[in-house]
């Protein structure tokens, strides 16, 4: 293993580089906890971003929603359909601009790459649900779980000679990462987004959900639950199969059991299938 290749300030400022939607879903999802937020509040931090107000209102008056009069501003739309479900269209959003990224030292497209995030951000936040967790902090580190590889990726490009993943034949990403970079996707995106003030005890939760056992915090064993069904899916990201083994131990820890756990994962398919189609992706 070789010591880290990049300084926190490296990592956290080539984040600055990725689109605005992710840290706005960040802010959005900490705004709406407070009982005190109204709609102004909402639709003022979303106008910094002027392509996702465009697509949110556009999604909002999708078929998938079956509006009987459109939204025809971002007030309407953030009236018509709630705090809950903008908080789920701004995620959408977020996961398409990180999509555009694409990861080609990954080995993982455009399409891919949205499908998990989307698929892993609206399981974690069912889950939640069940276990008593805060849903939204829990849908944002799903959705945000490979932000590290963005982060990652955009850097290796400035060293021509990177090898891939798939060159390097290693079995898992993160032993790739290591032997390449000394540091790990999710190791990057802890330091992101605790960086952008996402609570600690969740964001944790990407650092060890690669291999969680003997962890205690539940939503580490609730984020191996959720990327792992997207795996069994075939929403899954090269070299994480190795990975994401679904155990006895992640429903205990977590506080679910399988059979509450597949029945989430069934709602999760169809918000998922939902918030794909409001996308028009």
């Amino acid at each position: 293993m070789v010591a880290s290749t990049f300084s926190d300030s490296e990592l956290i400022q080539v984040a600055q580089e990725l689109p605005a939607a992710p840290r706005l879903l960040v802010e959005l999802g900490q705004m709406i906890r407070n009982s005190r937020t109204d709609s102004r509040d909402v639709v003022a931090l979303l106008r910094q971003d002027p392509g996702l107000v465009a697509r949110i209102i556009r999604m909002a008056n999708s078929a998938a929603y079956a509006r009987a009069e459109p939204a025809a501003s971002l007030e309407e739309a953030v009236a018509g359909i709630g705090f809950r479900e903008v908080h789920r269209l701004v995620g959408a959003v977020a996961a398409t601009q990180l999509a555009d990224q694409k990861l080609p030292l990954y080995g993982v497209d455009g399409m891919r790459l949205r499908e998990n995030a989307l698929f892993v951000a609206v399981n974690m936040e069912e889950l939640a649900e069940e276990c008593g967790e805060e849903p939204r902090n829990c849908y944002t580190v799903g959705l945000l779980r490979s932000i590290g590889k963005m982060a990652l990726e955009l850097l290796g490009k400035r060293e021509p000679t990177t090898q891939t993943f798939a060159a390097s034949q290693e079995r898992a990403i993160d032993d790739w990462e290591k032997k390449t970079w000394g540091i790990t996707n999710c190791e990057v995106a802890e330091k992101i987004l605790v960086h952008w003030r996402l609570p600690n005890e969740t964001v944790i939760a990407i650092k060890h959900h690669y291999r969680p056992s003997g962890k205690h915090n539940p939503i580490i064993h609730l984020l191996t639950l959720a990327a792992g069904s997207a795996e069994d899916r075939c929403y899954g990201l090269p070299g994480e199969e190795a990975l994401l083994k679904i155990t006895p131990e992640n429903f205990t820890r977590a506080g679910i059991d399988q059979r509450t756990f597949l029945k989430a994962s069934e709602r999760a398919q169809r918000t998922f299938q939902r918030l794909h189609a409001a996308s028009g992706a």
